[in-house]
């Protein structure tokens, strides 16, 4: 286990200091016309107007930004992000450590995004960030996906909120394709997605398997908010030859709460893929159904059709006079959107074994995050391997034997506040997720010359002693102070990374990595190899109770040890109410 006392004393035995300062370069081109249409977007509604009739209450822009220096010696610190007034909180990990940034060098620093989402600009503005209309002199972009043209010019400290190539797992043809080649290696693994064809590859499979009768649902390929799906279970209503879209088996024994169909909005975040690093929030919400559930198989036309009944969209389901607002954050298990902690707490009062529950919903998200990890690896390498994160909105359904199966994984999820409760939600996890990824100033005078050649290469991989790579089978058995200078690096910048979590949780690399979640990989990957050997957080596990650290002992002196949580069995359902 690697514990940071001993990443201290390695690097200081090599002469390391701790500096606040880095490199940077300048580039007055424009993106815009680099700037791709994302894909697997559940909400474009993201703009201000989706706020309308919510007290925006936003904290007044500073010109005073924090610093939270490393862990660890000769690493530069990065900004420190308090939460929004209206929240009644502070941020306690490393508020003792915090100073404020004078380096004028490194100032202003400024954010870019498409649009104006309050809790983005939000939290950058109260950091004392800047907003760049234009330009790519930039600390912090959020936006659609960028060309590879584009990442390659950035500097690596620019960070950028998608990675090239996450497409694959948001649009639900290319998830389907990547589930699928899992399932052919491991079919017991990923057991977690309905029946599914795509077409028109699959008609011929599809015409081979139809039973009549059977109900299916048919989705557009690279859809959002529930346009374009509907129920169908006659073969004529299937897709035309031809036509693209994706169809699947309808999960059709949901378990109820009120008589209602429900859905779980679940906020993972992946900060690295070689080596994978995911976090899950601590907080998600519940998204309910507003017409009381039948089942379709059988059903008549009119309950096929009824989509305030099957369809969980939030988008769909507001247009619905029986849709009941959320009016008081603290009351979060009221209306039509409860949030994840209201529906745990509902199942536990019901005998259900909640902390199962979980660790079963966050093996499906490493597990998908597998499946797609080749393809954006890939494109991460092509581009110049960036200075990328991933917010992911995973939309999980729990059926009446309390299985999770997976719905869609969405790549640009709404961030948009309805509702008080949304507004807590989504506020609060993304001040977490802008503090987890570590922005380091840097300075945007440097020569352009740097962003070519030898000096490219040694912004973009450091000036540090290069490890020979052993056999990635021999190095399970290395230990840490036998490590080379990156391998120590690639330790301390998850071990920072990690300490910054505040609500956020480190669910992989994890205690069970080696024997649960490397075999799943369709390629080795050194990297991973290396935080296999030195992980110290248990998951997938039952998480701590919230406001509690996700550390062990004093904070800042040892790594995350996590709880677990296994106990109590779940009952047997007796109905699909628990």
């Amino acid at each position: 286990m690697a514990h940071i006392s001993t990443i201290h004393s390695l690097k200081k035995s090599r002469g390391e200091s701790q500096t606040d300062e880095t490199d940077a370069m300048s580039d007055s081109s424009d993106f815009d016309d680099q700037i791709k249409v994302g894909f697997g977007e559940d909400d474009c509604s993201d703009i201000d107007e989706d706020e309308s009739g919510i007290p925006s209450g936003a904290d007044p822009p500073s010109n005073i930004t924090m610093m939270l220096p490393s862990l660890f010696a000769g690493r530069p610190p990065t900004v420190f992000l308090d939460y929004p007034q209206f929240m009644n909180r502070q941020r306690e990990q490393g508020r003792d450590r915090i100073f404020e940034l004078k380096n004028e060098k490194h100032k202003p620093l400024y954010f870019r995004s498409n649009h104006t989402i309050v809790c983005v600009s939000g939290a950058m503005k109260r950091s004392g960030f800047k907003r760049l209309v234009k330009g790519t002199g930039y600390n912090f972009f959020w936006g659609h996906h960028l060309k590879d043209s584009a990442l390659q010019k950035l500097h690596p400290e620019q960070k950028v909120n998608h990675f090239p190539g996450s497409y694959t797992l948001g649009r639900k043809d290319y998830l389907w394709k990547n589930i699928s080649r899992q399932q052919r290696a491991h079919p017991e693994a990923y057991d977690f997605v309905a029946r599914t064809y795509v077409m028109p590859r699959d008609r011929e499979l599809l015409e081979k398997d139809y039973v009549d009768g059977e109900v299916y649902i048919v989705k557009p390929p690279a859809s959002a908010e529930g346009r374009g799906i509907r129920l169908v279970n006659r073969w004529e209503s299937m897709p035309k030859p031809g036509q693209p879209a994706v169809v699947q088996r309808y999960l059709d024994d949901p378990l109820l709460i009120d008589g209602k169909k429900f859905d779980c909005r679940v906020y993972v975040a992946v900060t690295s893929f070689d080596p994978l690093r995911i976090y899950v929030y601590e907080e998600g919400l519940t998204r309910f159904c507003t017409s009381d559930y039948v089942y379709a198989t059988g059903a008549p036309r009119s309950v096929i059709r009824n989509r305030y009944m099957h369809l969980t969209n939030f988008a769909v389901n507001k247009k619905n006079e029986s849709f009941v607002w959320n009016q008081d954050a603290d009351r979060d298990d009221e209306g039509s959107k409860w949030t994840l902690t209201a529906l745990w707490r509902y199942l536990e009062n019901k005998g259900v074994n909640v902390p199962k529950l979980r660790t079963q919903i966050e093996d499906i998200l490493i597990k998908t995050l597998i499946a797609g990890e080749p393809t954006v690896l890939s494109r991460v390498n092509s581009a110049g391997r960036p200075s990328c994160f991933e917010l992911f909105g995973y939309d999980i359904f729990i059926d009446a034997k309390l299985k999770p199966w997976l719905i869609e994984v969405n790549v640009a999820c709404s961030l948009a506040s309805s509702s008080p409760l949304d507004r807590r939600v989504k506020g609060s996890m993304m001040t977490d997720l802008l503090h987890i990824i570590g922005i380091v100033p840097y300075d945007k005078k440097v020569v352009k010359s740097e962003k070519t050649g030898e000096g490219l290469k040694r912004l973009l991989h450091g000036a540090r002693e290069k490890i020979k790579h052993r056999n990635i089978f021999e190095l399970r058995d290395t230990a840490l102070k036998d490590l080379g200078e990156d391998d120590i690096e690639l330790i301390a910048t998850a071990e920072d990374e990690n300490s910054r979590c505040g609500d956020w949780r480190r669910i992989f690399p994890c205690e069970s990595m080696s024997k649960v979640y490397l075999p799943l990989f369709e390629f080795p990957r050194y990297r991973n190899t290396v935080m296999a050997n030195t992980v110290s957080t248990p998951s997938p596990a039952a998480p701590a109770s919230r406001g509690q650290s996700n550390s062990a002992g004093p904070q800042w002196t040892q790594g995350p040890s996590g709880t677990n949580g296994r106990t109590g069995q779940a009952p047997p359902p007796r109905a699909n109410e628990p």
